[in-house]
């Protein structure tokens, strides 16, 4: 290819990038700004239907009011947070999708006043607040959506995959093309040379062509004429040798455009709505390790059904009780799956009795509704940190011994495991020495 060519297809590649470039951007802001403006227009419906569901069900600490706002809040699947607020009570209700989404308070109390501060991803996340109405307390309500999520991103990123692998094949194409034409062009070059004459250069006489043969071997001088002596062969031309290869420098690849990853699996179960098993231990791993650096407690609860799992009916009993922690413990990130009949709790800054109190009040909720045709019961075993610098096989060990001794003593009960401080302090001793 010429020069003029390679220059044009620069010149090219470079306005298709910049095209790229501003189509991409243009479609973000305009996928932000779309729904953040559904946002705004949603949030009055939202504060209606707190409003209606509190009025119905007599105030905010009704599991009704629970069940029904956790319905409201599943329903949107961009909502990230919903609390409602007010300056003399502090935070009434809260349902959030992650723990890290309420920066302070840290632990929700009900003590607490004040206004609360979120964790808002700027460009990705919205914050909007409306009032509830003329109450003699007025009522604040919060909600965070997500407008610039990965369902909007990724049917960009697949339209510029699109443009630009057209982009390359146009681009082949052409190339193709200019290259089969420059090659005709050579081939008529190197047909009219091989018939003996070259172009004559410009100028009003024209020279004769000169053969071919003269300008490709050497004269050979006539030899005399011996008898009884063969005739020399005709002069060949030694073929080329070819040159030993040279050495590639080694060269810097240029930066390729990753194509999108798959998207891998939710943090949450379908069937529950729970966190899976497996991200359990490295969760309490990194609880425990904030705890000691803040000097703060942390509880362990394993959640036992008290009927062993036999025909598929557990199935929905599994999913029912798990409805019913999601309603009582607004920290969903911290409950987890544990099995086909139990569930592991992460309880930051509760200590073993608060702990235990929180969770024989759940364990009364499930005992007082109707699962499946019956009353169901569990069995609750829980330990905390109590300041030592324990592991979370440790923990997690202890809660499971408590819950075992739950269950072996007749079920629906929740036991705590409590460290003899003295022990505790023997087995350091004994591990320094």
């Amino acid at each position: 290819m010429n020069k003029g060519f390679s220059w044009f297809f620069l010149a090219l590649s470079a306005v298709f990038f910049i095209f790229i470039v501003g189509l991409t951007g243009y479609r973000i802001e305009y996928a932000r700004k779309t729904n953040a403006a559904s946002a705004r227009e949603r949030l009055p419906g939202l504060a209606a239907k707190a409003r209606s569901i509190r009025d119905s069900t007599g105030g905010f600490d009704a599991p009704q009011f629970k069940k029904d706002m956790r319905e409201v809040f599943d329903e949107e699947p961009r909502l990230l947070l919903l609390s409602v607020r007010s300056a003399e009570d502090g935070i009434l209700y809260l349902v959030a999708r992650n723990r890290t989404y309420m920066k302070e308070p840290s632990p929700v109390t009900p003590a607490w006043r004040g206004t609360p501060v979120y964790q808002v991803s700027k460009g990705y996340e919205l914050l909007l607040s409306r009032e509830m109405g003329d109450d003699q307390a007025p009522l604040t309500l919060d909600a965070m959506f997500v407008i610039m999520g990965r369902e909007d991103l990724y049917p960009i990123v697949r339209d510029d995959l699109y443009l630009f692998l057209a982009f390359l094949l146009v681009c082949g194409v052409v190339i193709l093309i200019v290259t089969s034409i420059q090659e005709g062009a050579s081939e008529t070059h190197a047909r009219s040379v091989a018939s003996g004459f070259t172009a004559a250069p410009p100028g009003p006489e024209q020279q004769a062509p000169a053969p071919v043969y003269e300008q490709r071997f050497e004269t050979v001088r006539p030899v005399q004429p011996q008898p009884a002596q063969p005739q020399p062969e005709p002069f060949r031309p030694e073929p080329l040798r070819p040159e030993p290869p040279v050495p590639e420098s080694p060269r810097q690849e240029s930066p390729r455009q990753e194509s999108p990853q798959p998207a891998t699996r939710d943090l949450t179960s379908p069937r529950t709505g729970l966190v899976w098993a497996e991200h359990m231990e490295p969760r309490l791993h990194a609880e425990l390790e904030r705890a000691a650096v803040a000097d703060q407690d942390v509880a362990l609860a394993r959640v036992q059904i008290d009927e062993p799992f036999v025909d598929s009916r557990l199935t929905k009993v599994y999913a029912a009780i798990a409805r019913l922690l999601r309603e009582t413990f607004p920290l969903h990130d911290l409950i987890f799956e544990a099995g086909d009949d139990s569930y592991t709790l992460i309880l930051p800054d509760n200590e073993v009795d608060a702990a235990v109190r929180a969770l024989d009040e759940f364990r009364g909720k499930v005992a007082d509704t109707v699962i499946e045709g019956r009353n169901r019961t569990v069995s609750i075993g829980v330990s905390s940190r109590g300041g030592r610098l324990i592991e979370d096989i440790t923990l997690l060990e202890e809660a499971n011994v408590s819950a075992a001794k739950a269950t072996r003593e007749g079920g629906n009960q929740v036991i705590g495991f409590r460290a003899d401080p003295a022990r505790y302090r023997d087995s350091l001793s004994g591990a320094r020495t």
